[in-house]
């Protein structure tokens, strides 16, 4: 009986890492086995920069093991996050979205989660959600579908090689949740904030003014550690993939 809800993020494959692809492809075949819902938090793709990266070797196994889950009933949801928003592949055997989601809200086994990737939160990084909005743009979507493969790639690393650098400088306070973000979604009628993006699996306790505790939950990064979550009936829990 299917029954479990899966949530996933910050996968980060790519071509140099195939050992994580591995991974991920045997964690699709355990949710394939009692999942009925799995949520990919963003990220899952190191870098996303259009439909012609589908022809990668890398991407196919992946793309295909994702149709596969449909085509056996369980829901597939993929979240926008900073690395791949891009992402428009036919997972669920339709049209590809015009854009991915960057929130949602949904019901588990008697509990409202609140999900996203994660960098919406970080409300201090304002050089970042300048960066994200234009990033985002249509203008700049449309030059890279419209470049050849190699070369939106190689401007995407170049780009990514910087921002890292450039992170790696600011203040913490600038980089970090914003737990006052997380506790308005918590008071807006969710049990828990769910997200990736902080590369470090971990669960943290809110309490909140009506008596109510709620949680902020994060998930792991799996060049690392490889936490996801999963959700049944009368539990839910961070779980490391072996």
């Amino acid at each position: 009986m299917r029954e479990a809800d899966y949530f996933a993020s910050d996968v980060h494959l790519s071509a140099e890492r195939p050992e994580i692809s591995d991974r991920f492809l045997r964690f699709l075949e355990r949710v394939k086995d009692d999942g009925r819902r799995l949520f990919l938090l963003g990220d899952i793709f190191d870098l996303w920069v259009g439909p012609k990266q589908t022809r990668l070797p890398y991407v196919g196994p992946i793309l295909a093991k994702l149709r596969e889950l449909t085509h056996e009933g369980i829901e597939v949801h993929y979240l926008a996050g900073n690395r791949d928003f891009n992402f428009d592949a036919r997972v669920n055997g339709g049209p590809p979205p015009r854009r991915l989601p960057e929130v949602l809200s949904v019901e588990s086994h008697g509990r409202r989660l609140f999900l996203t990737h994660g960098d919406l939160l970080c409300t201090g990084d304002r050089a970042y959600r300048r960066a994200r909005r234009i990033g985002r743009s249509i203008p700049v979507r449309a030059a890279f579908a419209g470049m050849p493969l190699a070369l939106s790639t190689f401007l995407s690393r170049g780009y990514r090689r910087l921002s890292e650098r450039t992170v790696a400088r600011k203040p913490r306070r600038e980089t970090a949740v914003d737990f006052a973000r997380v506790r308005t979604h918590l008071l807006h009628g969710h049990d828990a904030v769910v997200c990736g993006h902080v590369h470090r699996g971990a669960r943290y306790r809110v309490d909140l003014p009506d008596r109510r505790a709620g949680e902020f939950i994060t998930l792991g990064d799996w060049r690392r550690e490889g936490v996801y979550l999963v959700s049944r009936p009368g539990s839910m829990n961070l779980r490391k993939f072996q």
